[in-house]
């Protein structure tokens, strides 16, 4: 097998993404005696090197998620966390099997007693965080999530949720704990396929190794596009359609980048020290390409994990480089390395709760003292819960204390589960948005999923209503103003972008509702009958997640003033083939409702709320009407924010909002009166000759 040295720390996790990312956990790892002398050999040293590897992936990780100019690929301390795990766990695994004397259980309890202390403690302190801070709605959902990181499932969670990358993922303070999930689902399979595998190839391990790690990089490129042959058409298929976010979250393709790691424990090593530099030298090449170079999005999955993996992969083989492994051997990165796990932790729900509290992103200067709240909270955690409880000076031991807190986070998130509105003074929290049941009542959607039709059904004419949630929450006021003079035909899919040549990108079960309610509108324009066309989104929303239908190739528009101009045009050719007048409504305005409705324990500020967006929409609108004369705008602020401030609500003290920017029942009947004036002109039905947008 070649010499080699080991180490005496084990990792346990890793990440965050939307930004949480993975990070390590080192265990000494007790005793070092195995059956053969290579194998001794290994785990005789510890291997300071790997501390200095893990400090420059939590480093990464934190300036992503703190936004740091040029961290642009900062997730991929994911993949260099997980290689490092796959290597030493499945040291310390193999060593056991090959004494003969490995217990699954005590391997599961020497797991629980390093990673469950410092993970509890976080749980423990998000939790005071998030009832002190979050609305009854936010904290509805931290409870849900604090039930699937406590059950070690929350990667399936976030996954089924959405895209690592949303915006939605800035108010998640446990979405980091995805990372640790994998790493558990990772445990319950590996030691005894590694004993399976060690049974048949004790002496060649290295290519059954290699073949799992093949394996496992196929199954991310297969996947990575959301189409895979076999699964078409089945349930499955919705979910898998998101490739970026499946490939992200689930166990089966991180399996690359564990098996690249237990790999090196069988590779045959090159005896010249300067290859052995080489590759240290190449492989932090490879891992800072990837931090500076790769992108959430613009790059694909495969190439983000491919880069890193054989980076921190190169690092770990070269263990004999001395210049070059200068650079994570010295004290500093040392030390970062080994409080990495804690950091980890508590960086993600330091920066959410922080965010969610200023209601805005932070500013640079506050991203500096979060970084270093970060590590000074990390030290705490590592010198006052990781060390002493690894030490043996826990009050109960890792079965007990994996238990207790089963038990603990699980009473604990029943209670949120309602969203404790009576921590909220609110009037408004205190009646329509106080829980689920009497949120529901005030909607302003009817309910429909996707597609369908309203109104007076035997009126000759028809209005097509298409867009995404907010063209759906208009639908109970049109139907309560316009039901008895209209025949409307409603096609509306949420986060789903309505175009000619653009469309959202694959976001799991919304591209099935997606092409869904985009094929029955064409079907229905096709068909005629069309007096009017309704059409609105949230248009703002989508100017990072648009892709050309023709190719799937990215259309990434930040600049407002380019986006909104090409989104009409867009929309401008989807109903090119249409005479009558098409009615666009603008997006509603955000308004700060979490000001209303969370605990006000503390004096926090609540920013006015931007028209930036809705003055870069109408004036793209003005210059696009110029020449699209069928065309009509109806804007929500008109209704909503008469004056210099938005509305929450009407004279009756009734919320005119649900969330941040959908609006209740009686926010749309502020704004529908409009749209039916406008309805109200010359809608004689047109004959159109409209291209399918399927």
């Amino acid at each position: 097998m070649g010499g080699r040295q080991a180490l005496s720390s084990t990792t346990a996790s890793a990440a965050w993404r939307e930004s949480s990312v993975a990070l390590p956990v080192e265990e000494q790892a007790g005793s070092t005696s195995a059956a053969s002398l290579a194998t001794r050999d290994r785990l005789s040293h510890h291997r300071t090197e790997i501390d200095g590897l893990r400090a420059l992936a939590v480093l990464a990780v934190l300036c992503f998620h703190l936004r740091v100019f040029g961290f642009s690929g900062g997730f991929v301390g994911v993949d260099v966390f997980f290689v490092i795990s796959g290597f030493l766990i499945t040291h310390i695994a193999a060593a056991d099997i090959d004494a003969g004397r490995f217990s699954l259980a005590q391997f599961y309890r020497r797991r629980a007693r390093r990673l469950l202390p410092a993970l509890f403690a976080t749980l423990a302190l998000s939790c005071i965080a998030a009832v002190l801070l979050f609305a009854p709605q936010h904290l509805e959902n931290f409870a849900e999530s604090l039930s699937a990181a406590t059950l070690g499932v929350s990667n399936v969670l976030f996954w089924r949720e959405s895209g690592y990358f949303d915006l939605a993922a800035r108010m998640k303070p446990l979405l980091h704990t995805w990372s640790l999930s994998v790493e558990w689902q990772f445990y319950c399979v590996w030691p005894l396929l590694l004993s399976g595998l060690l049974a048949l190839f004790r002496r060649r391990m290295v290519w059954p190794i290699l073949a799992i790690a093949v394996l496992g990089f196929w199954l991310i490129f297969a996947f990575q596009n959301g189409s895979f042959w076999l699964l078409a058409g089945t349930r499955s298929a919705e979910w898998l359609s998101d490739g970026r976010a499946t490939v992200f979250y689930n166990t089966p393709f991180r399996v690359f980048e564990f098996a690249c790691g237990a790999a090196l424990v069988w590779l045959p090593q090159p005896r010249a020290l300067a290859i052995h530099e080489l590759l240290a030298l190449l492989g932090l090449v490879l891992i800072g390409s990837a931090v500076f170079v790769l992108d959430s999005t613009a790059h694909a999955p495969a190439l983000n994990v491919l880069v890193p993996t054989v980076g921190a992969a190169m690092v770990l083989y070269a263990d004999r480089s001395r210049l070059v492994g200068l650079v994570l051997r010295n004290g500093p990165a040392a030390y970062i390395g080994r409080i990495s796990y804690s950091l980890y932790l508590v960086h993600w729900p330091l920066i959410v709760f922080c965010e969610y509290g200023l209601l805005r992103p932070l500013l640079p200067r506050e991203a500096v003292l979060v970084g270093f709240l970060s590590l000074a909270l990390a030290v705490m955690m590592f010198h006052f819960v990781e060390q002493p409880y690894r030490a043996g000076r826990g009050f109960v031991g890792p079965t007990g204390l994996a238990l207790a807190g089963l038990l603990t986070f699980s009473l604990v998130s029943y209670s949120m589960w309602d969203g404790m509105p009576w921590r909220s003074p609110s009037a408004i929290a205190g009646g329509e948005l106080a829980d689920r049941a009497t949120l529901e009542s005030i909607t302003g959607s009817r309910g429909c999923e996707d597609f369908c039709e309203f109104g007076n059904l035997q009126s000759p004419t028809k209005i097509l209503i298409v867009g995404d949630s907010h063209v759906d929450h208009y639908t109970r006021a049109l139907e309560e103003l316009g039901g008895k003079e209209f025949h409307f035909l409603l096609a509306q899919a949420g986060s789903c972008y309505f175009g000619a040549d653009l469309q959202s990108r694959s976001r799991g079960a919304v591209t099935q509702h997606c092409r869904a309610a985009t094929g029955q509108a064409a079907r229905w324009l096709n068909a005629g009958g069309i007096a009017a066309i309704v059409h609105a989104q949230r248009w703002p929303g989508y100017r990072n997640i648009l892709e050309r239908k023709a190719n799937g190739a990215p259309v990434d528009i930040p600049d407002l003033a380019k986006l909104f101009p090409t989104m009409l045009e867009d929309i401008s050719k989807l109903y090119a083939g249409f005479r009558g007048p098409v009615i666009l409504i603008g997006h509603a305005p955000n308004t700060n409702l979490i000001c209303a409705l969370r605990p006000n324990y503390f004096s926090l500020p609540c920013p006015a709320s931007s028209r930036v967006e809705h003055v870069a929409f109408k004036a793209a609108f003005t210059a696009f009407a110029g020449h699209h004369s069928q065309f009509q705008f109806v804007d929500p602020l008109d209704a909503i924010c008469p004056a210099a401030e938005c509305l929450m609500t009407n004279s009756a003290g009734h919320s005119l909002y649900v969330d941040e920017n959908h609006l209740s029942i009686f926010g749309a009947r502020l704004v529908v009166p409009k749209i039916i004036e406008t309805l109200g002109g010359d809608l004689t039905v047109r004959s159109i000759d409209l291209r399918r947008a399927e």
